[in-house]
């Protein structure tokens, strides 16, 4: 055996080669049928595109430019994060939103036919109608309506379900289309819509022509669009997100792309622009109350100075005025900031989302303690609605998220009630210094008196005025210096095909086409526990093999055993024994005659065809041959050579007849002579044993070369070992494709255990492969044995008679 591995793997890929080269119409016929399935799924299937688009997120952790300036006042900063904006992105509110600006809520198709197929073209922008539905009713979604256009003033409608109760019906352009449609274990629902013409309606292209519509259910259409969408960062490095999606119509979902990352820009400018309203309107309010007062301050001056005459007052009532405007000055903007506070309380109180309140630092309160806590409050309330885009109020997550929220505004709470009480002390100091300051007034002349109480109350509502209108100005700036946070970087784009990719299924379709007949042809075989090919014999018993004896197409459809060296002798099978005589005349050397017995494991192997035209070979070549059979139990030669069955072997083993009696003369040779097996005894096993064929074996040597002795089955019955230990060799014959795998353990067992070594191996009816053509060539007969099983039949498959068909002339 080659020890050689590699040499080893080369002869294994050399076998598997030469044994399937013989099915290449089979390969060939699996590439045809799998390339074209390739090609028509190719041209029918659907197309699907992929659209890109990429989105920078502001990061505004890093650099100290205008937005974070700006963002100290928390008018406008957004508060979430980037992987919140990926959630955001994919959100089935987000993107309902961009569907209802789109107006995608009914498709419309053309129809058309490709290789005689019926399909269907979607029309995203071109279709000559429109489909306005009624809100008030509901809606037969994704149910399929064919339109006919006639003209255009009119179209004929019918449902394309049997569920929808629509008779197909002619109507006007612009008249309401009504029917119903039936539910399961539900009353039956009435819907409405109307039909009319689009700017794209051309009466030489669309009138006659015929169209389907669909009314796209909401809720399914957002979790298609979902489904379809894919946001990931563009890099670990970047805080770029790449947004791609996928659709059949390659317009539409450059639209979709387009109008959802505009969007979503637009809500983040939205949200920050809100917040500095929010900030606008709350000084506003401010403002209005302050200036009625003020108002009413600047009327009463005028009126006193007019009436008193008094157009100044004296040095020591300038003064008191001026510490008294200072203190009231501090007094207002403290009762500003008062406010604030109340107004966040009231928030807190009535448990208001604080996402989109703003900062104190909008109205001069720096108080970082404060400050923070917003923050932090803002932040959590813009978590829990990222959170809730993709999730319910039972999720763990969420009710987390609320106890967080909850602590952060009982923090807030005790943080603004110390800033209160803060306050107050502050506001009673300015009281009690303002007090001190009246009552030094008290002592100016009456006149000066009034005339500061009432230039007082004017400035004091001036300034809390000039203030109020200092900080709207600041937040009116902030809020027209927004700009968004994120930005579009590149615009939807085409950037390939997703299905169907040709290449790909051609590339699918080639392996398909070789491996499946492959793998169908490879489990055949090792299901298959017959023996195939010479090397499995080879590999497992260290007998040499004699010959090979070809498969023949018209020796395998006859009944008989043939006698083929006499019947076509140059045909590949006499050749075939030719070569297995020049081989035994090696294997046993010398001039003293040879006794070579043929034997197989069961039946139908073709041990007495192989016996029969061996020793025809022998004869022809000018050798005496005698052909003994000694299968007593199923005897057959005598019909082969048109002999007398009677008497035979049997009769000569027990003693009443001679052995010039049994011993026959063939019409075929002079040289080939034939003992047959004569009457079927009860004990045929006992009689080979016997010292009488000792006898007859040491007579047939003195008057023939050679001595072939065709013997039952060793595989079935025992009759042939005595006859085995008495032989020059042993021709032990496999049939290809019939004999079983396991006889090749018999066979070596059996030498084992009977000490008989002097064997050697022919194997028949081998089916020959040369660089892919199959040769055939051979033979093959019906028999067989009454032994421990039923004759035998060869079965060739319908692959094997598909191919005699083919060969014959008849496929």
């Amino acid at each position: 055996m080659n020890q050689d591995p590699y040499q080893e793997e080369n002869l294994d890929l050399k076998n598997i080669i030469f044994r399937y080269l013989p099915y290449w119409y089979f390969f060939a016929l699996s590439l045809i049928l799998a390339l074209g399935l390739a090609f028509f799924y190719n041209r029918l299937a659907e197309p699907v595109y992929r659209v890109n688009s990429t989105v920078l997120i502001s990061d505004r952790s890093k650099g100290l430019g205008q937005g974070a300036l700006l963002s100290e006042m928390d008018i406008f900063a957004t508060r979430t994060g980037f992987h919140d904006q990926i959630i955001i992105l994919q959100s089935n509110k987000l993107i309902d939103s961009v569907l209802k600006r789109m107006d995608i809520g009914v498709y419309y198709f053309s129809t058309h036919s490709i290789l005689g197929t019926y399909r269907k073209n979607e029309l995203y922008q071109d279709t000559p109608f429109r489909v306005i539905t009624d809100k008030e009713t509901s809606q037969p979604y994704e149910k399929q309506f064919i339109v006919k256009i006639i003209d255009n003033t009119s179209f004929e409608i019918e449902a394309g379900d049997d569920d929808i109760a629509l008779p197909k019906t002619v109507y006007q352009f612009g008249e309401i289309v009504s029917g119903r449609q039936t539910v399961e274990n539900a009353p039956a629902k009435d819907f409405r819509f109307l039909v009319e013409l689009t700017e794209k309606f051309s009466t030489e292209n669309h009138q006659g022509s015929t169209f389907l519509f669909v009314i796209r259910n909401p809720q399914a259409l957002v979790g298609e669009y979902t489904g379809r969408l894919n946001v990931e960062p563009y890099n670990k490095d970047a805080w770029i997100l790449n947004v791609s999606f996928q659709a059949t119509h390659l317009q539409r979902a450059i639209d979709f792309i387009n109008t959802l990352t505009n969007y979503f820009v637009e809500l983040g400018l939205t949200e920050k622009n809100q917040i500095a309203q929010n900030t606008i309107e709350f000084i506003d309010e401010q403002i209005a109350i302050t200036t009625d007062s003020l108002y009413l301050a600047e009327s009463s001056l005028q009126r006193f100075r007019q009436e008193s005459q008094l157009m100044d007052a004296s040095y020591m009532a300038n003064q008191l005025m001026g510490e008294l405007q200072a203190l009231d000055g501090q007094k207002a903007i403290e009762q500003v900031k008062r406010q604030y506070y109340d107004y966040l309380q009231e928030y807190l109180s009535n448990d208001k989302d604080f996402s989109q309140v703003f900062g104190p630092s909008a109205l001069g309160i720096e108080d970082r303690l404060l400050n923070e806590l917003i923050t932090e409050l803002s932040k959590l309330y813009s978590e829990r609605a990222t959170l809730m885009l993709s999730t319910t109020e039972r999720s763990p997550m969420i009710q987390a998220l609320d106890l967080k929220i909850e602590q952060a505004r009982r923090t807030l709470e005790e943080n603004i009630r110390s800033i209160k009480s803060a306050s107050d002390i502050l506001l009673a100091d300015l009281n009690r210094r303002i007090g001190q300051t009246e009552r030094r007034v008290s002592q100016l002349p009456k006149t000066e008196r009034e005339l500061i109480g009432i230039q007082r109350r004017f400035n004091l509502n001036d300034a809390t005025y000039n203030y109020l209108l200092e900080k709207r100005a600041e937040a009116g700036i902030a809020m027209a210096s927004n700009i968004a946070d994120n930005q579009v970087v590149d615009p939807a784009r085409f950037t390939g095909r997703v299905a169907p990719k040709t290449s790909r299924n051609y590339a699918i379709a080639l392996m398909l086409g070789f491996v499946l007949p492959l793998g169908f042809l490879i489990l055949r075989d090792f299901f298959n526990t017959k023996i195939q090919d010479k090397k499995e014999i080879t590999d497992a018993l260290p007998f040499p093999v004699l010959g090979i004896v070809p498969h023949d197409e018209s020796a395998s459809k006859s009944e008989e055993i043939d006698l083929v060296v006499y019947d076509n002798p140059r045909s590949h099978l006499v050749e075939a024994f030719r070569t297995m005589r020049a081989n035994l005349q090696f294997i046993i050397p010398g001039d003293h005659s040879k006794v070579i017995v043929v034997t197989s494991t069961r039946s139908v192997e073709g041990k007495s065809f192989t016996a029969l035209n061996l020793a025809s070979v022998f004869a022809l070549s000018g050798k005496k041959t005698v052909l003994v059979g000694a299968d007593m139990r199923k005897p057959k030669l005598f019909r082969e050579f048109e002999l007398k069955r009677e008497p035979g072997l049997s009769n000569y083993l027990i003693g009443r007849e001679p052995l010039d009696k049994i011993l026959q003369p063939t019409t075929q040779d002079e040289n080939l002579f034939v003992v047959t097996a004569g009457p079927v005894p009860p004990n045929p096993t006992e009689l080979l044993e016997t010292k009488a064929m000792e006898t007859l074996l040491a007579e047939l040597k003195t008057r023939f070369d050679y001595i072939i002795i065709d013997t039952p089955p060793v595989g079935l019955v025992p009759d042939a070992m005595a006859l085995m230990k008495q032989a020059d060799t042993t021709l032990y014959v496999i049939r290809q494709h019939f004999t079983d795998r396991s006889a090749l353990d018999f066979i070596r067992e059996f030498s084992e255990k009977t000490g008989i070594k002097n064997i050697c191996i022919e194997i028949n009816d081998m089916e020959a492969t040369k660089l892919g053509a199959r040769y055939g060539y051979g033979y093959g007969y019906g028999y067989g044995y009454g032994y421990a099983e039923e004759e035998a039949q060869v079965d060739q498959g319908l692959l094997g008679r598909w191919k005699d068909r083919m060969k014959n002339g008849k496929g």
